[in-house]
């Protein structure tokens, strides 16, 4: 039975390993994070440039006022963005609210198909054939939940002027309080914001769009024959093909927006589950190109690299700590009550502690680290450190969902309505 305990350890270092060199950019990423300081920021636009502000709106009558509120107190002059905002119906009450601010409803069209991104497709083939004379560089996405601090689109502008084909800011969330579920979500965009694009940044790589405020130039958009990402994770896709045609991204750590975090568990899980199987279509669908794009071309073979082995990363560990785990609990109940049962016993007992407490020195860095963005009360850090393993075990029976189940693009409700309870108002 020694043999079989030295067999298993062995497994279990192996999957260590693994996830250790598939996942050494996001590691080194993370370091960075960690002590990387402040983000010079870009030099001032030395021209004002014209954006399409799209927003896809479909019943977000509850919240859309605070993001229209937001975009009306931006500090770039109001002629250099007009706002499209995309709606189902006239009668939901959207349109009247936008209407009061200059905004132009567009009615969607197709009905067969749902997604961000087929909408996205019908307003900018509306705004190619109908609004080129407007003479639009770039398109701003914007999700009807979110909320801008007021230099947001200044901040854009200093990029777009910089040259950059894409950019997008610090993902901060507008309901750290609202549960468990709600931080440790926004704790996902934590990372991805400081611990992996500020980096990326850093390093001249390809950034990670996640779903929402970024820019993408006009001229991006047109030879690719117009909004071509519809999976379900659009924001995944786009940062792919990013890579693969080595556009010019960038993040920029000053330019904070907020969006609505979901609070319960199912709503939860709907939304992994369409992340976790968006993610998977879009490794098989780039597969080839991504290869092609590491020895090829002028793509950025260093993010092609990480898209391919992002998925081995998890897998590598997940796998393998499965098999741990289960292979000692066989042999704890086959010799029950024995001295290699409580061996088995400890072995599972310390690998669980070695994944507890990973995710709580993580967890614990990340509200250090961002302290000054997180306004998360006290008690509240108490409970989001303690439920961050579970959060994140949850993952498993998701991914296994998602790969043996369809998953259809489905609509969350928001009703957020204040930044961290003092509406809108935070500063970062």
């Amino acid at each position: 039975m020694k043999t079989v305990f030295v067999v298993l350890d062995i497994l279990l270092a192996t999957g260590v390993l693994l996830f250790i060199l598939t996942g050494l950019p996001k590691i080194i990423y993370y370091i960075i994070g960690c002590f990387g300081g402040r983000q010079k920021p870009l030099k001032k636009a030395e021209k004002l440039h014209k954006f399409a502000v799209i927003v896809p709106a479909r019943n977000e009558s509850a919240v859309i006022r605070k993001l229209m509120d937001s975009i009306k107190a931006q500090t770039l002059p109001r002629e250099a963005y007009d706002i499209y905002v995309a709606v189902e119906r006239a009668d939901d009450p959207t349109c009247q609210i936008v209407s009061e601010y200059g905004a132009e409803v567009y009615f969607k069209k197709n009905f067969d198909k749902n997604g961000k991104g087929y909408v996205l497709e019908e307003v900018v083939d509306h705004i190619f054939k109908n609004r080129a004379d407007r003479g639009y560089e770039a398109f701003i996405i914007i999700d009807a939940d979110n909320v801008l601090e007021p230099d947001y689109f200044d901040k854009l502008n200093d990029a777009l002027d910089a040259g950059y084909d894409i950019a997008v800011g610090y993902r901060n969330s507008k309901n750290w309080n609202d549960g468990w579920i709600a931080a440790n979500t926004g704790l996902t965009f934590t990372r991805f914001s400081r611990f992996s694009n500020y980096a990326k940044s850093k390093k001249g790589t390809t950034v990670l769009l996640t779903g929402t405020c970024y820019y993408i130039k006009t001229d991006i958009v047109r030879e690719n024959g117009g909004w071509k990402w519809h999976s379900l994770t659009e924001d995944v896709e786009l940062t792919t093909v990013a890579a693969i045609k080595g556009y010019k991204t960038y993040y920029i750590e000053d330019a904070v927006f907020y969006d609505e975090q979901p609070t319960d568990l199912k709503t939860s899980i709907i939304q992994r589950k369409r992340w976790v199987k968006g993610f998977f279509r879009n490794g098989a669908k780039y597969h080839d190109e991504l290869i092609s794009g590491i020895k090829y071309g002028n793509s950025d073979k260093a993010a092609c690299l990480e898209i391919i082995l992002g998925a081995a990363c998890m897998a590598s560990f997940g796998i393998f700590f499965a098999i741990y785990i289960i292979a000692n609990a066989v042999i704890s109940i086959a010799y029950f009550d024995t001295s290699i049962a409580f061996a088995a016993l400890y072995r599972i007992l310390g690998a669980w502690a070695f994944y507890f407490v990973a995710l709580y020195i993580d967890t614990i860095i990340m509200l250090t680290v961002e302290r000054r963005r997180i306004s998360m009360k006290p008690l509240r850090k108490v409970e989001t450190v303690i439920m961050r393993p579970l959060y994140s075990m949850l993952y498993v029976p998701v991914a296994i969902a998602a790969i043996t189940q369809p998953v259809e693009w489905v609509p969350i409700e928001h009703k957020v309505n204040t930044v961290n309870g003092n509406n809108g108002k935070n500063k970062a």
